[in-house]
């Protein structure tokens, strides 16, 4: 058996997966930032035992992180357009949703994994030491005030580690959205393999894309831990 890359040589190939390499990137950083909101927020209202909006909380989490992630990106993309949220193509009369498969696909990736960063982040301003904080009320700061200057920042840093793994998980999972026609990574490939029959030689090719995107997101949030790291707390790492 011979492997044969010669149809990377093809300029609409080529296309593809450019066009697929750019749709995955804007589509995690967009699922990254939600994903850290949601994930802010919620650790927030448990954090202060907020009581309806913890409650609301909790609940949101084992919900989204007890379910597959590509339930959850059906449910949306097909459950928003049986609500009713759909336009009309005012040239074929038909009904199409009013939010696209990537405006879903972003949905359920930042849903889904802010549910983790919710447990994540709350575990980081548990792991504050309770010292540091007695002494920033000691130092007549609010309970506000203490955890905006001192428990956020700090539980933030010492959850880097866990959620560069979350971040990690996120870029995997975003090969999902090929599954509502949207155009990434494995859209591109699928449609390669179609065409050329070049199986595993394309799916060669998608793994190592894989690789060094997700490789090259775990070197950016090393390079962000270290930078913001606070000597004495966490890992010290040079």
């Amino acid at each position: 058996m011979s492997l044969d890359f010669s149809w990377l040589s093809d300029s609409l190939y080529q296309r593809w997966l450019l066009t697929g390499i750019g749709t995955t990137l804007l589509m995690s950083l967009l699922g990254i930032l939600l994903m850290m909101v949601f994930g802010i927020i919620g650790a927030i209202f448990l954090h202060f035992r907020t009581p309806v909006l913890g409650t609301i909380t909790t609940i949101l989490v084992e919900l989204f992180r007890n379910t597959p992630p590509l339930v959850q990106l059906f449910f949306l993309y097909f459950m928003l357009s049986s609500l009713g949220l759909s336009l009309t193509d005012p040239a074929t009369g038909r009904s199409i949703p009013l939010f696209s498969g990537f405006t879903c696909a972003v949905l359920s990736l930042g849903l889904y994994n802010g549910a983790l960063a919710v447990e994540i982040i709350r575990s980081g301003l548990i792991a504050v030491p309770a010292q540091t904080v007695e002494g920033a009320r000691s130092l007549g700061y609010t309970r506000f005030q203490t955890f905006r200057h001192v428990e956020l920042p700090i539980g933030l840093r010492l959850s880097m580690p866990a959620m560069t793994n979350n971040v990690v998980s996120l870029i995997k999972t975003s090969s999902q959205a090929a599954l509502v026609a949207v155009a990434d990574i494995m859209y591109g490939a699928t449609q390669i393999m179609v065409e050329t029959f070049r199986n595993l030689e394309v799916m060669l090719l998608i793994w190592l894309l894989y690789v060094v995107i997700a490789s090259l997101a775990v070197w950016i949030l090393r390079r962000i831990t270290i930078l913001f790291r606070i000597p004495g707390y966490g890992v010290d790492r040079p």
